[in-house]
This record gives structure tokens, C-alpha cells and sequence, in this order.
């Protein structure tokens, strides 16, 4: 990805009210993806909503660090687990039709 397809983290942050330091913070935790380049850095536009998620839950909901942590991996595993339930359900249809 070139950085003509990625946003500037420093304008979406003064865009959104958002401290550059808490989304590096978010990055540090791998709870996103920042690409530097020439000591720039740049987000992918597909991740803008989940660090908007992020900041909503950190500077409306008063939510720290480590819980936004906790809350973003417990939201990956009931992702995860709904799709693995769409999957037993088709499954299942397919047997029971067949």
C-alpha cells in the first residue's frame, strides 16, 4: 500500500479530536496497525472506524487502556465464535436438506 492510499494519522487525529499519542498508544497494545514512513505516520482507511470505536469507548465512555483491550479481544472472540456459529448452522442445513 502506497502512502497515497493511506490517511495521515496526524490529520484524521486533528479531524476527529483524537491525541495522536493515545491512537499510538493503541498500537503499541496491537489493538491496531501504523505504517510510518520518513517518520510520518499512516493509518489504512479500512481501520479509521475501529479507531473511531476505540476513541469513542476511551473519551465518551471513560474507558481506559487495558479495558478497551479486554473489551476489543472479547469482541473478536464473539465475532469469531458467531461466524464459527454461521458455519455449523449452514452445515447443518445442508445435512438436514440432504
Amino acid at each position: 500500500m502506497t502512502t497515497e492510499e493511506l490517511i495521515s494519522l496526524e490529520l484524521f487525529c486533528s479531524h476527529q479530536g483524537v491525541e495522536i499519542a493515545f491512537v499510538h498508544a493503541l498500537h503499541e497494545r496491537g489493538l491496531l496497525q501504523i505504517t510510518v514512513v520518513q517518520d510520518r505516520s499512516f493509518v489504512a482507511p479500512e481501520v479509521l472506524p475501529h479507531i473511531e470505536k476505540l476513541a469513542r469507548m476511551h473519551y465518551e465512555m471513560d474507558i481506559n487502556l487495558e479495558g478497551i483491550e479486554a473489551i476489543s479481544h472479547l469482541l473478536e472472540r464473539v465475532e469469531r465464535l458467531q461466524s464459527d456459529m454461521r458455519a455449523m448452522h449452514e452445515r447443518l442445513r445442508l445435512y438436514e436438506e440432504g
